[in-house]
């Protein structure tokens, strides 16, 4: 059974009231929802409520007429939840009965079974020493990534150091100064991961031990 959109988010008061009256349009005295819940009278009388709050907060108001607008508002947007699970039970996913009443079908997520190979990938010589910051072009579906170091100009064999990074670029540290860095990225997925990326190479700058 697919669920349906709510599209609540980022709502203020009065927006949530239109959304409510589209909703309570919809549903009330439409044969295809004999028992919603909660009620049509139940819904109304919260609509009243947030509806009064908006006006009586138009210009002003005081503070407890702030914090009773945001209560009528989190009430209201509750029940439009549940009424939202309510259309999704009874339309069993039938487009048609969704938007009937007064919501729309919430798109299936889609498995990502492949990522690309990362592109765009750069290095060079961190603010610190023996640090290189490494950036490269975002992966669509990549949760995280993870970097492959090689010491050595254009080199990628021998040991491997590795550093997982959650966002499109990494900060690796610790590197021994005065010695390029070979570096290439993998992005990492929740079922899958992408071959590497080509190589990007940078100094890592400082001064040796005597």
């Amino acid at each position: 059974m697919k669920l349906v959109k709510t599209d609540l988010r980022g709502l203020n008061a009065l927006q949530m009231l239109m959304r409510a009256r589209i909703v309570r349009n919809c549903m009330k005295d439409n044969p295809l929802f004999p028992a919603p819940t909660p009620t049509m009278p139940d819904f109304e009388a919260a609509i009243d409520a947030l509806n009064h709050s908006v006006i009586a907060t138009h210009d002003g108001g005081s503070r407890g007429e702030y914090i009773m607008k945001q209560q009528n508002l989190e009430q209201v947007a509750t029940m439009i939840k549940s009424l939202a699970t309510y259309v999704s039970f009874i339309a069993q996913g039938d487009a048609l009965v969704i938007a009937d009443g007064g919501f729309e079908q919430r798109r299936a997520s889609k498995r990502i079974n492949s990522l690309a190979q990362p592109k765009g990938q750069r290095a060079r010589s961190g603010p610190l020493p023996r640090t290189i910051d490494v950036r490269w072009d975002p992966v669509h579906g990549a949760r995280m990534y993870k970097l492959h170091i090689n010491k050595g100009y254009a080199h990628t064999e021998g040991e491997t150091r590795f550093e997982l990074s959650t966002k499109s670029r990494c900060r690796i540290e610790g590197l021994d100064p005065l010695e390029y860095y070979t570096i290439r990225v993998q992005a990492i997925g929740t079922r899958t991961n992408s071959p590497l990326s080509g190589t990007a190479v940078a100094l890592s700058v400082g001064m040796k031990a005597a």
